[in-house]
């Protein structure tokens, strides 16, 4: 079996990165895989230790730190730039998921996360995500991710509109596999606990006052509270277990988050999905493209009120779980056929 190498977006506190990362390690390692996650850290963190913020926030940086330790594969040392870190002898380099191409997340990189580095062994593309459906990079930038694609073995993206991008711009062949957490969909062993808590739960990354105005209403025509996030208890207890078991404890889930998403689909949870920003829903939208459950999108409270008999319906699981049994054999075959 393989030795890996695998570079994707673990860092800083993100449930959704981190847990993509766990997924993306379970399923190379059940595949009989060796695994060594690649330790890259955005400069932008560098000196946040001396930051207020940090210490406001310590015992949630615990605990993000305690779960990458404990759940990853084995970690590489820790450097900010891809020269200074010291690589695994390997036989193949992944990439991962997340928005791993998506220049304005990725950028500070260089091309780290197109492979640069990697001259003498194949590279794989684990359902990499450019967070975009146009492309509006120059065309010396372009020119340059073309020919690096160009010596990938196999890729793999996320959404659709990524296959369509990768095929128009860069003459790339290219399938669409869904992010690693649907297609391991295994997260029971995380859960603290498994009590069920009659609220709504609200995991906005845009919490502006007409999300949240958004959230209250559904909550109220459902007749449950909406979870409240402020709590001292919830500031204690706020890492990726505590995300986790949230989610699948809360009898719905309101979310603008692809992994909030991704999560709630995974749990069976009953759910409403906002758009954060047009930009960022492409992934979303993807999903439940995937899925047919497009309806589970709301769009404003008038959008809400209009289409309530059908939103408050519950969701039949059943023909969703078959689409996700499918993409997790799909996805199986895709690392059993280029690993």
């Amino acid at each position: 079996m393989a030795k890996v190498n695998l570079l994707t977006i673990h860092y800083g506190k993100c449930y959704g990165a981190v847990m993509q990362t766990y997924a993306t390690c379970k399923m190379l390692e059940n595949a009989g895989h060796t695994v060594n996650v690649i330790n890259i850290i955005n400069p932008k963190q560098k000196g946040n230790w001396k930051k207020f913020q940090y210490w406001k926030d310590c015992v949630r940086e615990l605990q993000f730190w305690v779960f990458k330790k404990k759940y990853f594969s084995k970690l590489t040392n820790k450097s900010y730039s891809i020269k200074d870190i010291s690589l695994p002898e390997s036989d193949i380099t992944v990439v991962g998921s997340d928005q791993v191409w998506n220049r304005d997340i990725t950028g500070c990189f260089g091309f780290s996360f197109f492979l640069d580095f990697v001259d003498d062994q194949p590279k794989l593309a684990l359902s990499s995500s450019l967070g975009k459906e146009k492309w509006t990079e120059d065309k010396d930038y372009s020119d340059q991710v073309k020919k690096l694609l160009s010596q990938f073995k196999a890729i793999s993206v996320r959404e659709s509109s990524g296959v369509q991008l990768l095929n128009d711009i860069f003459g790339i062949n290219a399938i669409q596999l869904p992010d690693p957490t649907i297609g391991y969909g295994c997260f029971e062993n995380l859960l603290l606990n498994n009590k069920t808590l009659h609220h709504v739960y609200p995991f906005l990354l845009i919490n502006d006052a007409m999300a949240i105005e958004k959230a209250k209403h559904i909550a109220n025509s459902i007749g449950l509270p909406l979870f409240k996030h402020t709590t001292f208890s919830c500031r204690l207890q706020n890492g990726p277990r505590h995300w986790l078991t949230r989610i699948k404890n809360s009898d719905y889930i309101i979310t603008d988050s692809f992994h909030g998403l991704a999560l709630s689909i995974i749990f069976n949870k009953q759910f409403f999905v906002f758009c954060a920003s047009e930009t960022k829903f492409t992934r979303l939208r993807s999903l439940l493209k995937l899925l047919s459950l497009e309806e589970r999108y709301i769009e404003s409270i008038e959008d809400f009120e209009k289409r309530k008999d059908i939103l408050l319906n519950p969701i039949d699981y059943v023909q969703v779980n078959h689409i996700l049994q499918s993409e997790q054999s799909r996805y199986k075959s895709f690392i059993q056929q280029y690993l």
